[in-house]
């Protein structure tokens, strides 16, 4: 059996050592792709040569957030990608881009102030001029093409001010002067090619320098907050290709657990025992440590206590442990389902992808697009790629809260018959009672720590110290009579229109929304939803008919009909809670307002000085909330509202609504869980296949 034993206050590295880390590889291919971007646009449209200043600054931000070896990956790979698009030239820009924006890195890195950089942009300046010498003169005919381009140019326009001189009065002297000056200047360059080199090369890196100092400064102030680590990945940890995979049994010891920079312990004191075969649940309210505990189980070193298993837990790899998270897309790296099932896979594993995509529900799908693919059959793909590699422990993290109540129930049935089937252990995270009762047994965590009782919303009863308040009673009327605050007239949409990818979302949608109305729209995973929630917003202008707000286009008034997004990390843009609720309202919101903000979406005050990325998946969806209420808006549309939640803050959510309601705001809520938003709406429409029909008629019949 091995160990893994960690304490409070051991001392982190800031820099992994070893290969790169996924995720330190995906943000150099992101960076450096926008370096190349940049570069080969100045190099094909000369009108833009000036962009080429930009390019060093995404190097800049690989430097200050990753290791000095990722940065010099990147700039292998992308002088590779800049000369098979653009040639040579581009190349070498890359590679200058990556000097100058690895040293304005550095030095952020390391705090340095502006006199320290100064002093040593003007050493480097220079070597980086010296560089483009050595390069022209062992590049010869480069050198000629370079310098003959010049002297022809330069000839050309000596003659245009010749012409120029003879034909204006008294400008022979003049225009004639200033032709011969830039003759003898040309010829000047051609003779003494290695000193206009060397000292253009120094003058345009000591600018590229402080135009990346400048810019990069403003960039890192704005992503400060969000960590430039992988949450899974544990510091100064290396796994050896013929390291030995053994995820179970696995045996949590006192664990306990505390995110860099954090006041509090996210877990304290947890014992906690996985053996092989099981299937378990973890409940608990938001923020309770549930996803602490899936990373801990995934391999993250605890804080204090003890880890015991019998070999790595080999996340990722085949026989050791897979996770399949909330959002599917955030998984799906192939093009093809088949090609997403084993992406990542060592050579040499064979995978039966048909049976594979028939075991999760997915038959006959292989050569589809994932792209086309709905809500829940991506989630079943994420599962379909998770078992792929054979896991020994399948942990998966609320799989069922964004997908609709067939897929929700088809999902649940392969993650409970997996124990039996495979006889690997699945770690079911969820806040649904009907999910929690299908486990073997039931974990429950409460601020933490591992609660012996189970929670009584598994009973139907609401626990008694989180009774949440009662929704105002709102009169319920098919047909709720008042002014037409929101039309929709012949509503089609279609992406990626007039390519061979193009994908229909919405066909002839027609609907009115009244004020003070209170709507619910249902429909399943890609039915066209949240297609229809950000054309109501404004954000998406339809490809045909009309969406209007009070008589004008929506598109026109971003902002009057106030959206909350269905993936809340999304919506959450500035470094703490408190600061998007504010940004989200205007400057009228103060910190009084923020605080009165969360109070009504059930979150603690103190929320408004934390970190957007401490937050749990709930907290964030009422933040965002929050956010949405600032300004006093008139209408809101809510996408999945209550997805992600536990029972208290689905419960607080709606009685939410219920009071919004009743003090007239119009709602307009899309959602899976139709049982409780359809206590607070007065009538629900249906999307099928992008079509919207009457619920009501179509149960009716």
């Amino acid at each position: 059996m091995s160990t893994h034993t960690a304490r409070v206050g051991e001392p982190a590295r800031s820099r992994h050592r070893g290969p790169l880390r996924p995720h330190e590889v995906a943000l150099a291919a992101v960076l450096g792709g926008l370096s190349v971007a940049t570069v080969v646009v100045a190099q094909v449209l000369p009108i833009l040569t000036s962009v080429a200043l930009l390019a060093p600054v995404p190097m800049a931000l690989l430097g200050q957030r990753t290791r000095p070896r990722a940065l010099v990956a990147v700039v292998v790979a992308a002088a590779g990608v800049s000369f098979a698009l653009a040639g040579l030239s581009a190349a070498v820009s890359v590679v200058g881009a990556g000097v100058v924006g690895g040293l304005v890195g550095e030095m952020k890195r390391r705090g340095r102030g502006l006199a320290a950089f100064s002093a040593v942009s003007v050493l480097v300046a220079p070597i980086m001029g010296g560089l483009s010498v050595v390069v022209f003169w062992i590049l010869t005919p480069l050198r000629r093409l370079l310098l003959e381009s010049l002297e022809n140019t330069v000839t050309g326009m000596a003659k245009g001010l010749d012409e120029v001189g003879k034909r204006l009065p008294g400008g022979e002297a003049v225009f004639t002067q200033t032709a011969d000056g830039l003759r003898a200047l040309t010829g000047a360059i051609v003779d003494y090619w290695w000193l206009w080199l060397w000292s253009t090369g120094t003058v345009g890196t000591l600018i590229s320098l402080f135009v990346a100092w400048w810019l990069v400064g403003g960039v890192i102030d704005r992503v400060r907050a969000i960590p430039s680590t992988d949450s899974l990945d544990e510091p100064g940890r290396d796994l050896a290709d013929d390291a030995l995979v053994g995820p179970l049994p696995v045996h949590l010891r006192g664990v306990g657990f505390r995110y860099p920079g954090a006041s509090d312990d996210a877990l304290v004191d947890v014992d906690l025992r996985i053996e092989p075969g099981e299937l378990v649940a973890v409940v608990g309210a938001n923020g309770s440590g549930k996803s602490t505990v899936a990373k801990i189980l995934a391999g993250r070193a605890p804080s204090t206590g003890e880890v015991v298993r019998p070999g790595d837990p080999g996340l990722g790899r085949p026989g050791g442990t897979a996770m399949v998270l909330q959002r599917p897309e955030t998984q799906m790296l192939g093009a093809r389902v088949a090609d997403d099932v084993v992406w990542g896979l060592p050579e040499g594993v064979a995978v039966d992808v048909d049976a594979l995509l028939a075991e999760v529900g997915l038959t006959g799908l292989a050569d589809r697009d994932t792209a086309d693919l709905s809500g829940g059959q991506q989630q079943r793909l994420a599962l379909a790629a998770a078992l792929a590699r054979d896991p020994a422990l399948l942990i998966a993290d609320e799989v069922t809260s964004m997908v609709d109540p067939v897929g929700r129930a088809e999902l649940l049935d392969v993650l409970t018959t997996l124990p039996a089937r495979r006889g690997l252990a699945v770690v079911l995270i969820t806040h649904r009672a009907d999910e929690a009762a299908a486990a073997d047994r039931i974990v429950h965590l409460r601020e933490g720590r591992v609660d012996p009782a189970p929670p009584q919303w598994l009973a139907g009863v609401a626990e008694p110290d989180t009774e949440p308040a009662a929704a105002p009673v709102v009169p319920i009327s098919p047909h709720r009579p008042g002014e037409t605050l929101i039309e929709l007239s012949g509503i089609s949409h279609r992406y990626l229109a007039g390519t061979p990818w193009e994908v229909t979302a919405l066909r002839e949608v027609s609907l009115r929304v009244n004020r003070g109305e209170g709507l619910l729209i249902v429909g399943g995973n890609g039915s066209g939803k949240s297609t229809l929630a950000w054309i109501l917003a404004g954000l998406t202008t339809p490809t045909s008919g009309t969406a209007d707000y009070e008589g004008s286009p929506i598109h026109k008034q971003v902002g009057v009909v106030k959206l909350t997004f269905q993936h809340a990390r999304l919506q959450l843009q500035r470094p703490t809670l408190g600061e998007d609720i504010q940004a989200a309202g205007g400057v009228e919101v103060g910190t009084a307002e923020v605080s009165r903000l969360l109070d009504e979406v059930g979150l603690p005050r103190e929320f408004a000085a934390r970190s957007t990325d401490a937050l749990s998946g709930g907290q964030m969806r009422r933040g965002v909330l929050a956010g949405a209420l600032a300004g006093h808006p008139q209408v809101i549309v809510a996408d999945e509202p209550l997805a992600g939640l536990d029972p208290k803050a689905r419960a607080d959510v709606v009685a939410l609504f219920g009071r919004m309601r009743a003090a007239g705001l119009t709602l307009i809520v899309i959602s899976h869980d139709l049982d409780e938003i359809a206590q607070v709406c007065d009538r629900q429409v249906e999307l099928v296949d992008g079509v919207l029909v009457d619920a009501a008629a179509r149960e009716a019949s």
